[in-house]
């Protein structure tokens, strides 16, 4: 078995991750992952399918380039994972060359506050957690180091900006958003996945929006935000479609957060595809998704049934 995993962004390094790939083979699997989900992965789900006889080859990267890899034939994966159903929502239809026909959503994650342990404000997010701060003033407290992932590459990162404005409106703050972020982009902020959870365990970052699937795996200290801008309860879907985003060219639109997955029409392997989709869709994986810290949810169908994998069918019942 063989973990790849390439955190690489812009369109060199995500070339040159595309280009100088091994070869892979015949019967491995080929799975491309959301970057938020690289400590599941590694630790439990790639592990667990080794020991079914499944070769799987992971990659995790922030989900939006992984789908730019594929639209753009430089990627060719059995297994498509996105922390975004409308990631692979962008891969439909004849406009884009019919890549994907369906997805299944299967869990669902929160954003959240991760903080240093040996961060100097350490001490002040502890204070957030027992209600003796709010959290907008401790974020914008002077020399704090905050760290979030590209918004035109991630959807953390433009989930990062929808919590961003969806605080701003709880807490009647004018402005918060933009004085706690910057510019959309900022480039004093931003890195790659991988990288940023590396640099705030190693306290390089005070603070950083992450996933409390990747807190949760990577036990780091967090503080909770509030329903109403965590993008994690769908019973506050219409909230979050208040807030909006628009990067190179391409708009968001806040909804809750949502994995999804499934098998391009561009796969290699299909029955080693419908194998590990049916392992993760199985009670089996649901358990171990949980035990991972993953919110695990009754799987849903969208796009055309008939095409998605009779095996898969039973699963969808």
């Amino acid at each position: 078995m063989v973990n790849r995993r390439t955190f690489a962004i812009g369109a060199a390094a995500s070339l040159a991750a595309a280009t100088l790939q091994p070869a892979r083979a015949a019967s491995s699997i080929e799975v491309l992952y959301a970057g938020s989900l690289v400590t599941v992965m590694e630790r439990a789900v790639v592990p667990a399918a080794a020991q079914r006889g499944l070769d799987v080859r992971a990659e995790g990267n922030g989900s939006v380039a992984l789908a730019n890899l594929i639209r753009s034939g430089l990627r060719s994966p059995d297994v498509f994972i996105s922390a975004d159903p409308a990631v692979i929502a962008g891969l439909m239809g004849a406009s884009n060359g019919n890549l994907v026909a369906w997805y299944v959503t299967f869990a669902t994650t929160r954003l959240v506050i991760g903080y240093a342990p040996s961060s100097p404000f350490a001490h002040m997010f502890v204070d957030v957690q027992r209600g003796n701060k709010r959290l907008v003033d401790a974020l914008l407290e002077p020399g704090l180091r905050l760290g979030r992932t590209d918004p035109a590459l991630d959807p953390k990162g433009y989930r990062t900006i929808f919590a961003a404005q969806l605080l701003e409106r709880d807490a009647g703050y004018a402005g918060f958003a933009a004085r706690l972020l910057g510019d959309d982009r900022n480039a004093a902020q931003i890195l790659p996945e991988e990288s940023l959870l590396a640099r705030l365990e190693g306290g390089d970052l005070d603070a950083a929006f992450l996933y409390a699937t990747e807190s949760s795996a990577r036990r780091l200290p967090a503080v909770e935000l509030p329903k109403s801008a965590n993008l994690g309860d769908p019973g506050q879907a219409r909230i979050y479609a208040g807030v909006r985003v628009t990067i190179d060219g391409v708009t968001r639109v806040g909804a809750p957060a949502i994995y999804a997955l499934t098998i391009p029409s561009v796969a290699k392997n299909s029955s080693g595809a419908e194998a590990f989709v049916s392992f993760i869709l199985s009670r089996d994986g649901h358990e171990l998704l949980a035990r991972s810290g993953v919110t695990v949810t009754p799987p849903m169908l969208a796009g055309e049934r008939g095409a998605i994998p009779v095996s898969l069918r039973p699963l969808l019942a």
